[in-house]
């Protein structure tokens, strides 16, 4: 394989690649989520939360240390993109359950971007 094509298909990151030096076709398949490497500030998206979010182990120092305490109740929330410092993404929401907007249950905090999906964006 070229230096230069092994090169830029190393630096790709929203897709997984599998390929060698005697490779001559890849297959990328076609992604449906969005990366957390492409969020914005100031952009709405529709996040679906990992359980090691929802039920922290008693160890985990996300909540304490980074939302004082505070943890999402719901799997889905729509979510603004406040801040993103490192892999830590600040976010302030609504949940949505059952396709509908729960405006009461609002959530503002730190979240590791790779304990989050993003659905879509808004």
């Amino acid at each position: 394989m070229n230096k230069i094509i092994k090169d830029q298909l190393n630096n790709v990151r929203n897709v997984k690649l599998n390929f060698s030096d005697d490779t001559k076709t890849i297959v990328i398949k076609k992604v449906n989520e969005l990366s957390t490497n492409s969020l914005d500030i100031g952009h709405v998206y529709l996040i679906e939360l990992s359980d090691f979010i929802l039920n922290p182990s008693s160890s985990s120092t996300l909540a304490a240390n980074w939302n004082k305490g505070i943890i999402p109740k719901h799997k889905i929330y729509k979510m603004e993109v406040l801040d993103k410092i490192n892999n830590m993404i600040k976010f302030n929401g609504i949940a949505i359950e059952d396709g509908k907007e729960l405006f009461s249950e609002s959530w503002f905090g730190w979240l590791p971007e790779d304990k989050i999906k993003v659905l879509s964006k808004d």
